[in-house]
C-alpha cells in the first residue's frame, strides 16, 4: 500500500519545529556535557527518541489554527521585525514544547506497555536495560532501564514547560488541561486492560482523551488562543471539528496496530491484542461474534499471544465486519470534522491546511 504523502503544510511546520527541537537539544547536551559528561547522557537519549522520527501533527494543528485566526504577532509586541522579535517563534516554541510532551508520553507508554521499540529503534528502557548487562554493572537491569527511562521522559516533560514559560491566561489553562487529560486517558486506558474492560463506551472515552482532546482539539484551541481568539463560540467549534477527526486517528491507530506494516510503523504490530487495550475496533469485533469467534477474541490480552494467535484474531476482526466498520466510521467521523469546518471562521490559508491535515490524519498508513 502506498503512502499519501504528507501535505506541504505539515511538512513546513515540522522542518521549523525539528530545527527549533535540534538547537535546543544541542545547546542542552554541550551545556550539560561542560559540568559532567555523565549529565549529558540523558539529554542524549531524549535527542535519540526526538530525532527518530514523529509527524509533527500537534504542532501542525496548533499552528494552523493560530494561523488561521490572524496569528502572526507576538503576544504583547508590535507587528513588526525591527525589535529583534520573529513573529512565528512563539508558535514555534509552542510546537515544540507538544513535540517534547509528545516523546515524555511515548517513553513512559513503552514501560507501561513493555514495548521493545518504538519508531524502529529500541525503546529507551530497554537500552538502558542492556546497557547494564553490557558493561557488568550492579543492580537488576529492568529496574535501572525503567528508572532512565522515567527520567529521561520526565525531562522532556521539563523542557515542554520551558518553551510554555511565561504564558498565561486561557492559553495556560488550556495547556495545563491537556496535561492532566493526557494523563488521565493513560489512566483509564491502563486500568481498562488491566479489567478486560473492552466496551464500546469505554473505547470511545480512552479515544476521546488519547487522541482527540490530546493530538487535536486542544492543540487547535491552543494555536486560536495564541491568535487571541478565546472567545468559547470559537472554541467550542473548534472543539466539534476536532472531537471527530482525533476519534478518527484513533481508529486508523487502532487498525495499523494489528493490520499494519510492522517495519514501517517502527513498532510491533499486534501489541494492542496482547495488551488487551480497549478499542473500538475490538468492540464491534466482540459485538458482531459467534460463540466460536468469541472464543478466540476472548485470548485477546494474553501477553503471550503467538504470531499465529494475532493472525487468527485479525481474520476474526475481519469476518465480524469490524475491520469495514472501522473504515466507514473513520470516512463518516471525517465528514463530521469538514462539516464543521466549513462554517469555522479562519482565512482560506488555514481552511485549506486544517483540511489536509483532516485528510492526512484519516488517510495515513504509518
Amino acid at each position: 500500500m502506498t503512502d499519501p504523502p504528507p501535505p506541504p503544510q505539515l511538512l513546513e511546520v515540522a522542518s521549523k519545529v525539528d530545527a527549533r527541537l535540534a538547537s535546543i537539544l544541542d545547546q542542552q547536551s554541550h551545556r550539560w556535557r561542560a559540568v559532567d559528561p555523565r549529565l549529558s547522557e540523558a539529554v542524549d537519549e531524549l535527542d535519540r527518541m526526538v530525532t527518530s522520527g514523529g509527524k509533527r501533527l500537534r504542532a501542525a494543528f496548533c499552528y494552523w489554527a493560530w494561523k488561521g485566526f490572524g496569528g502572526g504577532t507576538p503576544i504583547g509586541e508590535a507587528p513588526t521585525r525591527a525589535n529583534g522579535h520573529d513573529p512565528e517563534r512563539q508558535i514555534i516554541d509552542i510546537g515544540a514544547a507538544f513535540e517534547f510532551l509528545q516523546v515524555f508520553a511515548l517513553i513512559h507508554d513503552d514501560i507501561m506497555d513493555a514495548s521493545t521499540t518504538r519508531r524502529g529503534t529500541k525503546t529507551v528502557h530497554v537500552t538502558h536495560a542492556e546497557r547494564v548487562i553490557d558493561e557488568g554493572w550492579r543492580g537488576e537491569a529492568r529496574r535501572y532501564g525503567d528508572g532512565v527511562a522515567i527520567l529521561v521522559g520526565d525531562l522532556g516533560h521539563v523542557y515542554a514547560d520551558q518553551l510554555v514559560g511565561s504564558i498565561g491566561g486561557r492559553t495556560r489553562e488550556l495547556w495545563d488541561e491537556l496535561r492532566i487529560e493526557l494523563n488521565l486517558g493513560q489512566y483509564l486506558d491502563m486500568r481498562s486492560a488491566a479489567a478486560g474492560t473492552l466496551d464500546l463506551e469505554t473505547a470511545r472515552q480512552v479515544a476521546t482523551f488519547k487522541s482527540a482532546l490530546y493530538t487535536i482539539v486542544r492543540p487547535l484551541q491552543v494555536g486560536a488562543s495564541l491568535a487571541g481568539r478565546t472567545d468559547p463560540s470559537v472554541l467550542d467549534q473548534l472543539d466539534r471539528f476536532g472531537r471527530p477527526l482525533g476519534r478518527a486517528f484513533q481508529l486508523r491507530d487502532d487498525a495499523l496496530g494489528v493490520l499494519g506494516d510492522e517495519k514501517r510503523l517502527g513498532k510491533p504490530v499486534g501489541d494492542d491484542l496482547r495488551e488487551g487495550k480497549p478499542t473500538e475496533l475490538v468492540a464491534w469485533g466482540l459485538t458482531g461474534a459467534d460463540d466460536a469467534q468469541r472464543a478466540v477474541l476472548d485470548t485477546i490480552g494474553d501477553p503471550d499471544l503467538t504470531p499465529s494467535q494475532v493472525d487468527e484474531l485479525v481474520q476474526v476482526l475481519r469476518d465480524t465486519g469490524a475491520v469495514d466498520r472501522n473504515e466507514a466510521e473513520i470516512s463518516r467521523l471525517v465528514d463530521e470534522a469538514s462539516a464543521v469546518l466549513a462554517d469555522l471562521p479562519v482565512s482560506d490559508e488555514g481552511r485549506n491546511a486544517l483540511t489536509a491535515l483532516a485528510t492526512y490524519v484519516a488517510d495515513r498508513t504509518i
